[in-house]
């Protein structure tokens, strides 16, 4: 039992640690746009500034969260052995702080879909991959 809690913890956290690694391209190549608002709460102030965005920084976020999604599935299912449940279920948890960011964070339409579908199929091929040769692999 402590196995699966530590593995499904571990692939949590390594998906973070992929997506703060992500977030560090993603300011960079957002720097372009100008400083982000001093005040994170004013709304229409992050709606202004996401707006100005380059269309690469989505798609550098959509990317870091795709391999997140991806590496902690197959971390926590890997190292649990026991099939993939344990990969959805991090994929699950990471797929709950996306959709956070993705509603306190002003982001466009289109990129809050792509988010939540390639986050659910990274999770799904993430946990798939992580159990192959495992005991209970569904």
């Amino acid at each position: 039992m402590l196995r699966l809690v530590l593995s499904i913890i571990g692939g949590v956290v390594s998906a973070f640690v992929i997506v703060v690694i992500g977030d560090m391209l993603s300011q960079t190549l957002a720097a372009s746009a100008g400083p982000p608002p001093t005040d994170m709460n004013d709304r229409a102030a992050m709606q202004a500034f996401v707006a100005g965005l380059p269309t690469v920084v989505f798609i550098a976020m959509l990317a870091t969260w795709t391999a997140a999604a991806f590496a902690g599935a197959a971390f926590a299912a890997r190292f649990a052995r026991r099939g993939v449940w344990p990969g959805w279920v991090a994929a699950g948890l990471f797929l709950c702080a996306t959709a956070a960011n993705l509603f306190l964070i002003p982001h466009p339409v289109w990129m809050a879909v792509a988010g939540v579908v390639l986050v659910v199929a990274a999770g799904w091929f993430g946990a798939r991959t992580g159990s192959t040769g495992t005991p209970h692999a569904a």
